[in-house]
């Protein structure tokens, strides 16, 4: 059975925790403190980002370190940014002792599960594409949102009301993906090893959009993707 996509509602007097502060990071905490304005938060950032960061949220327990596992253990709920691998091995002794590792982009398909989404990913030309979709839906009179890896981040747009959302989705994110009604792959090649550590991790990845998507579109000059998607 596969796990629910995490809500809001799920966080709300938990401990909850923010690991990064670039554009994912910051997102995730506007959107928490417009949910769920009561509840205590921590992030984990870099020593550059910690003054800004309390700047900003002053209510925020701000720790200019990188978590170990024993400080993950500590939450219920940890909102990774993308960039963090989710193959580190302090979130897996982190997640054996119950920590549940989430994203800005799972949280959003959580939220918007009555959402039409096209997913696009692949290791090369997925922001063409998908800025090419959002083109060509816009000119035939749809109102669509070009966001996830490309434009703003999905936190952002949460009360968004586009008819369609094409969303540019990393092998960091797909794994994150609710139900999809066109999923598209580009192509498939060997890339971002370090942070999914071996070609096979890389490849499994990425395909997991396929698994998500009603209908698939694929690069029919790759018969390897083509098989492996069959």
């Amino acid at each position: 059975m596969n796990t629910p996509l995490p809500r809001f509602a799920d966080l709300a007097g938990r401990r909850v925790a923010v690991w990064g502060y670039g554009r994912e990071g910051r997102a995730a905490l506007r959107a928490l403190a417009l949910r769920l304005p009561r509840q205590p938060l921590t992030l984990w950032c870099g020593a550059d980002e910690a003054a800004v960061a309390r700047a900003e949220h002053p209510a925020l327990a701000v720790l200019d370190a990188a978590p170990d596992a024993a400080a993950l253990a500590q939450f219920d709920w940890v909102i990774k940014s993308p960039g963090i691998s989710a193959y580190r091995p302090e979130i897996a002794a982190a997640q054996a002792r119950g920590t549940r590792f989430i994203s800005g982009t799972a949280l959003w398909f959580g939220e918007r599960a009555e959402a039409r989404v096209v997913g696009v990913t692949g290791t090369k030309g997925k922001s063409t594409t998908s800025a090419l979709l959002a083109h060509l839906a816009r000119a035939l009179g749809w109102r669509t949102a070009l966001a996830g890896n490309i434009g703003l981040p999905l936190l952002e747009l949460l009360d968004d009301d586009a008819a369609l959302w094409v969303l540019e989705l990393s092998s960091f994110q797909t794994g994150d993906s609710g139900p999809l009604a066109l999923g598209v792959i580009t192509n498939l090649h060997e890339e971002h090893l370090d942070w999914h550590g071996t070609p096979q991790r890389y490849r499994a990845d990425k395909l997991r959009l396929a698994g998500a998507a009603r209908t698939l579109l694929v690069d029919a000059a790759q018969p390897a993707l083509l098989d492996a998607t069959a």
